[in-house]
């Protein structure tokens, strides 16, 4: 037992480096090492919730360390005290909630499009006290796949993992109002809200669809008010802003609209390319950037369906038993989605508007009257551009976007660029560079 002891108080010390102080002492200083041979450790921890908490977060941790200070691999088994099983509070609420482990921020990747959610999420988890007097609620909204929940449930391990006594639930607005309906079936409607109206973060996911139920706003509303009112934290997710979400009460868009509002945009190309390379990286794959510029290229949806992609890859490459992710394979692997992928519309405003951020002018520059020398180029660049990659590139509805121009003016400038790219390089490097920025997305 003095060998186990002493092995155990090594691991620890590996473990208090690599980890905070508060999450140490809350997660690994209870861990009792109570037995080992020579294959088996056995680890007692006091409750479940640690025990939970071991396996999903700190087990390869306790693995790597321990085989670091005895030069053995060791099978590990966490059991929990039984005499604190008898006697533990189980809370319903830590037992219900379904955070994945894996939503964490260190696994968020962060970009142009996700920034200020991702730094809003981040004050919110670090700074709670600030946020509930400047931030409350904090409301993420965006499209399907984009990293909303991933954002709200990094908020509730956070909590969880450095704020032990604090209660959070994490739940979605469907099945609150399920619960809702069976609580008034039978009968136990103050269960129901002791349960929502006592927690320190309430973390609801698909706020719209409280849409055309009354009832359940009704509630939420009440809820929400007894948490704000306690300076208890909320954060919502909705695939829209509160005032687009159709037949939801005034009062409640009032209430949504009063804390924070954050948006998640689709990601760019740069971004795509960067949630490629960590989920690659996660699967131990090898893949040459070729490949992840092509997926990134091709896919522009969500982030949900570049994660899709890879593990789509990996199954094809099992299937065709290699190890080597060529293009070819990739390719083949992803051709049904790439046929669903939706094909983003390019249009002339999208082409003026890219070549105004091209050259930093400022909005409406080229469909203004102005001709002086640092729009007139750009302006022809852009009718260039429009009658090369446009569906439909007549001069007449080039002419027409860029402010009523006559189709002749058009047809000038087009053969001016036209030339100028064979003779100049400068404006051969920029037609190439917003043309592919706007293909890129």
């Amino acid at each position: 037992m003095e060998e186990l002891k002493r092995i155990w108080e090594r691991v620890q010390g590996d473990l208090a480096d690599e980890i905070s102080a508060v999450s140490f002492d809350t997660w690994i200083k209870p861990i009792e090492a109570v037995s080992i041979d020579d294959t088996k450790i056995i680890l007692k921890v006091p409750f479940a919730v640690n025990k939970n908490m071991i396996m999903t977060k700190y087990f390869s941790l306790i693995e790597s360390s321990l085989e670091s200070v005895t030069s053995h691999k060791f099978d590990i088994d966490v059991v929990v005290d039984e005499k604190s099983r008898e006697i533990e509070n189980v809370d319903p609420i830590t037992v219900e909630n379904t955070l994945n482990p894996k939503y964490t921020f260190s696994s968020f990747v962060v970009g142009n499009n996700n920034d200020i959610a991702y730094v809003a999420s981040l004050a919110l988890a670090e700074r709670p006290a600030d946020a509930a007097k400047n931030s409350n609620p904090l409301f993420l909204y965006g499209g399907s796949g984009l990293g909303k929940t991933h954002l709200m449930q990094a908020i509730g391990n956070y909590f969880i993992e450095n704020y032990p006594t604090k209660k959070v639930l994490y739940t979605t607005s469907e099945k609150f109002t399920y619960e809702l309906v069976n609580a008034i079936q039978k009968k136990t409607n103050q269960d129901f809200r002791n349960k929502y109206r006592h927690v320190d973060l309430l973390l609801i996911d698909d706020v719209q669809f409280f849409a055309g139920k009354e009832r359940a706003q009704e509630e939420f509303f009440h809820t929400f008010n007894a948490l704000f009112e306690a300076d208890k934290l909320i954060v919502l997710t909705s695939d829209r802003l509160p005032s687009e979400i159709p037949q939801l009460e005034e009062r409640l868009v009032g209430r949504f609209n009063s804390g924070l509002l954050a948006d998640v945009q689709p990601p760019d190309f740069e971004t795509r390319m960067a949630i490629l390379k960590n989920k690659i990286q996660s699967e131990y794959l090898t893949v040459d950037d070729e490949i992840v510029e092509f997926i990134a290229d091709s896919i522009k949806s969500n982030v949900r369906d570049l994660e899709g992609a890879v593990k789509r890859i990996l199954v094809y490459a099992g299937i065709k038993r290699t190890n080597e992710i060529s293009m070819d394979l990739a390719t083949e692997a992803l051709r049904d989605i790439l046929s669903v992928q939706p094909r983003r519309a390019i249009t002339t405003k999208l082409v003026i508007d890219e070549v105004e951020r091209y050259y930093s002018l400022s909005k409406g520059s080229l469909v203004s009257k102005k001709r002086s020398a640092d729009i007139a180029l750009p302006r022809q660049i852009a009718m260039y551009i429009c009658r090369e990659i446009l569906d439909d590139p007549s001069f007449p509805k080039i002419g027409e976007a860029f402010g009523g121009r006559d189709h002749t003016t058009v047809l000038h400038n087009v053969r001016k660029i036209s030339s100028d790219i064979d003779t100049d390089a400068e404006v051969a490097k920029a037609v190439r560079e917003i043309i592919s920025n706007i293909k890129k997305g």
